[in-house]
């Protein structure tokens, strides 16, 4: 049984829960999707270069056997002659994954680090459809498939910690924006989740920054134009605030998504 054929109880019992779709590693996305793009490698940017090759052979090995890929036709392989790569034939469910990555016209991207590690998260809005894809350090890439109206509340699972209250005290002013101030960990403590996010289009250039600090004890954002070199400040939010500001997030992303999908349609 593939990933593509399980339904959890959770996506039975609420209809607007994220579906599971597949889960890939990093070379086998290479593979499948090419080099490039907004989404981190974690395991495939550390490997040495000179281990890269059999690194991906090893994967196109595995999707093989896993049913993801078929080999190469005999016509295809004749028309790849004097070229560097032959089409693959992918299986339809993961081909609609690659394709609807390659094609977002607004991706979420969030970064969380706690005291357990850090992992990523992003959500590629496709009109109105999103695919989220959280990745690993290990570089597993766990793809799951929503309506594009619960953004918001996923965005906000994703970068808050779901027992956030209210933030209180004077801004504070960083002498390092990658450190939370010490303010901040004092009030957090262990239960403190950093999470950056950013949405990212075609031809952004600065994209808005946001970084957000929660936990139990409050919550503290820090925003800031990417390149602008300005002072950055952490500022505390009320609950209510956390969730309009993360939700304003989403909504821009979706906008911009369907806004772009509808210039391309008028364009045919």
């Amino acid at each position: 049984m593939s990933a593509a054929d399980e339904t959890p109880v959770a996506a039975l019992a609420d209809p607007a829960a994220p579906v599971p779709v597949e889960v890939l590693t990093d070379e086998e996305l290479a593979v499948l999707a090419g080099p490039g793009g907004l989404v981190v490698n974690p395991y495939l940017a550390e490997l040495p270069e000179a281990e890269r090759e059999v690194a991906l052979r090893t994967a196109y090995r595995g999707l093989l056997a896993r049913g993801i890929v078929d080999p190469p036709t005999p016509e295809a392989l004749a028309a790849a002659v004097g070229e560097p790569t032959v089409e693959l034939q992918v299986r339809q469910d993961v081909l609609s994954v690659v394709t609807l990555r390659r094609g977002a016209g607004a991706t979420v991207c969030v970064a969380r680090s706690t005291v357990l590690g850090q992992d990523y998260w992003y959500a590629h809005v496709v009109r109105d459809v999103v695919l989220i894809e959280q990745v690993s350090t290990d570089g597993q890439h766990r793809f799951a498939l929503a309506a594009a109206d619960t953004l918001g509340d996923l965005l906000l699972a994703a970068a808050v910690h779901e027992g956030t209250t209210d933030g209180t005290g004077p801004e504070v002013e960083l002498t390092d924006p990658a450190e939370p101030p010490t303010e901040v960990v004092e009030r957090l403590g262990s239960a403190l989740v950093r999470t950056d996010v950013v949405v990212r289009t075609v031809d952004d250039r600065e994209p808005e920054l946001l970084g957000l600090f929660t936990g139990p004890g409050g919550a503290w954002t820090l925003s800031a134009q990417a390149g602008s070199g300005g002072p950055v400040t952490a500022r505390p939010l009320t609950r209510a605030e956390l969730d309009a500001t993360v939700r304003d997030v989403a909504e821009r992303a979706a906008s911009t998504a369907a806004a772009l999908a509808s210039a391309a349609a008028g364009a045919r």
